[in-house]
């Protein structure tokens, strides 16, 4: 089959004569592949194509070749489960040497200045990772307190931004710099447009993009975030901003927003209890099974001394009332919704998330460590 298409798009090149646009040419070795089948994928901003595939000989030799776009695209060479990243730029080839085992990981580029770029912070995220990883276990293993463990995370985030900003201010409209600010922790946004800091990293290459590729969706796309952050930094400096302290005897931090009758129910009210606190989003698929599921667990424990403080960030106020006036627990709402300051000061980054915090108010775990909650909650009760 793919030699019937080679035939036919010789047959179209010929045809077009000199109208052929200028090819962009992937080729390299993977050795110890022999066999196997590597895949090049286009990852566009909401999914992943497969563009062609090739069976590798002895030699573990593969060659791709694309059409050049009007602006810097964005592929993957993908084998088994393991994926190199590259992108598509003024070079005419792209070569690349690698071994199976180490696909995707350790690799050797030749022919773009900005691909090896792309490489170093493929090579940077693996490392900070790595680096958080480790903090979590010491933190598990009770090495760390709960303000430790941030502190220690967000060390290593700021040094893993710090390498990569001096990639995107030395030349913004490079792909690599289009790739640096959209890299994530885990699930967690390394460059946020509506961080006062991180938002003049979006306007840099935003601007560079919007001057060499105006036309392009990413540079739209670009653009419509450094804009949307920059009035909400804006609109939050015009606004009297709630101050968010950490009390003393605590090692959380207070929340305090109204409930379902507009009364101001702060966090600390449930000290000296178990306390499950959780962002959500009332107005979603995931909801009602998940409240369903949460109210077994607190009808389990409510009477050893177990609290849920539960955030709404849903738009809708009256949808959020009705769905929370039958729930047996605190039920508040913060109608700045994604700006809520409460999110970015437990560095929630997706909805739903919650954190356990026991009797003395430290936050000893998230959900996304959590494998058995009822067995968690049963230790701290």
């Amino acid at each position: 089959m793919r030699t019937v298409h080679r035939i036919i798009g010789l047959g179209l090149t010929l045809l077009m004569g000199c109208q052929t646009k200028p090819a962009f040419v992937i080729n390299g070795e993977i050795a110890g592949a022999e066999n196997d089948t590597v895949y090049l994928e286009h990852v566009s901003m909401s999914n992943v194509q497969t563009l062609d595939s090739c069976v590798l000989d002895a030699s573990g030799s593969f060659s791709f070749q694309l059409d050049r776009s009007e602006s810097p695209e964005f592929y993957r060479l993908r084998l088994g489960n393991a994926a190199l990243h590259f992108a598509s730029d003024t070079s005419k080839q792209l070569r690349i040497h690698t071994q199976k085992n180490d696909f995707g990981k350790r690799y050797e580029l030749d022919g773009s200045a900005s691909n090896q770029d792309i490489k170093k912070l493929i090579e940077l995220q693996a490392q900070t990772r790595m680096q958080a990883d480790s903090v979590f276990a010491r933190y598990k293993r009770g090495e760390l307190d709960a303000s430790a463990l941030q502190q220690e995370i967000k060390a290593h985030v700021d040094a893993h931004k710090n390498a990569a900003k001096n990639i995107i201010f030395r030349d913004p409209v490079s792909p690599a710099a289009y790739f640096a600010i959209f890299q994530r922790l885990q699930d967690h946004q390394l460059f946020d447009p509506y961080d006062v800091s991180d938002n003049k990293v979006y306007a840099a290459v935003a601007t560079s993009w919007e001057t060499y590729y105006p036309e392009s969706a990413r540079t739209k796309h670009l653009v419509n975030l450094s804009l949307t952050g920059l009035r909400e930094i804006r609109k939050i400096r015009s606004q009297q901003e709630i101050t968010i302290t950490e009390l003393d005897f605590l090692h959380f931090f207070e929340i305090s927003l109204p409930d379902i009758h507009n009364k101001t129910t702060s966090l600390s009210q449930s000290e000296g209890n178990v306390i499950l606190l959780d962002f959500t989003l009332y107005q979603s698929e995931f909801s009602p099974n998940r409240n369903l599921k949460l109210r077994e667990v607190y009808h389990r424990y409510a009477e050893q001394g177990f609290s849920v403080y539960q955030v709404s960030i849903d738009p809708n106020e009256h949808f959020w009332k009705t769905a929370a006036a039958n729930l047996p627990w605190i039920c508040v709402r913060d109608n700045r919704l994604q700006q809520s300051p409460y999110l970015k000061k437990y560095n929630v980054s997706q909805l739903p998330t919650y954190f356990l915090i026991d009797r003395s108010g430290n936050i000893l775990t998230r959900d996304e460590q959590i494998k058995d909650l009822d067995s968690e909650i049963k230790k701290l009760l």
